[in-house]
């Protein structure tokens, strides 16, 4: 509980910064009451300019410390990376951010209602032309797949039951694997990739689709979420696939960087 007042505290300050004081009464009433602001609305932070939609946490993916452990290793490297690579982008805010740096990026989102909410703030922040976006998940298959889909932690979609008390909504939504998409993506095997992958329970799934770009392309960084599937079966996919080197960025997500 300690860990996430000082992660919320974080988060008032950036959101003081900008004026923004309806994020924090926002805030405090999710983190004890589980609900959000009652309005649609537009946010300002020290990524760019944000639509939230109301009743959801939108506001808490759009903060600059949100998933602070993974900005601050990524912006220690970002001079290192060519291309980024946003699986599970959501909102859009990691994609915004690395934009920014004149980084090529590419966010999967395959939940309609986030995807057409990641075009909107693309649209905010002049970025349509610089991010592309694929309406398709990673997987190790391709074709249709119902999801849950949170309406109030409208980042914790997935195939699996939801275990979070939130109301809920069948969706579907079309898979893919990487692999067979590496023509249309134009990537060059002198790329320095940083590949976010994000997928509430389908890293295994996306890394096994992702086979031939692993073994090709040299300079990979991944960064993942671990939170349900657990660090030990991802790496275990990651090491039949080549060598990585690991290391820890919170207590949901490490990186893996590919040996070569």
């Amino acid at each position: 509980m300690l860990s996430k007042i000082n992660t919320y505290f974080r988060y008032f300050l950036e959101y003081a910064k900008h004026n923004d004081y309806l994020s924090i009464y926002a805030s405090i009433n999710y983190l004890i009451f589980n609900k959000s602001h009652k309005n649609d609305r537009i946010i300002q932070t020290s990524i760019g300019k944000f639509f939230c939609r109301k009743n959801t946490n939108d506001f808490q993916f759009a903060n600059y410390r949100y998933e602070w452990g993974v900005k601050r290793f990524i912006l220690n490297h970002i001079n290192e990376y060519t291309v980024f690579i946003d699986s599970g982008a959501c909102i859009g805010d990691f994609s915004i951010l690395l934009s920014k740096y004149n980084i090529r990026c590419i966010a999967f989102e395959p939940i309609s209602y986030n995807r057409e909410i990641l075009i909107a703030n693309l649209g905010l922040n002049d970025l349509t032309q610089k991010v592309k976006v694929i309406p398709m998940g990673i997987s190790n298959e391709n074709g249709p797949v119902k999801f849950k889909f949170d309406l109030i932690n409208t980042g914790a979609s997935g195939i699996a039951p939801l275990d979070q008390g939130n109301p809920t909504i069948d969706c579907m939504a079309e898979m893919c694997t990487f692999d067979s998409l590496l023509p249309e993506l134009h990537l060059s095997l002198n790329d320095h990739i940083l590949f976010k992958l994000d997928v509430e329970g389908m890293e295994t799934e996306a890394l096994k689709g992702s086979i031939d770009f692993i073994s090709r392309f040299p300079f990979i960084t991944f960064i993942i979420e671990e939170k349900i599937t657990g660090v030990d079966k991802i790496k275990s996919v990651l090491n039949e696939l080549g060598s990585f080197k690991y290391g820890s960025l919170d207590n949901y997500n490490f990186f893996a960087q590919k040996v070569y």
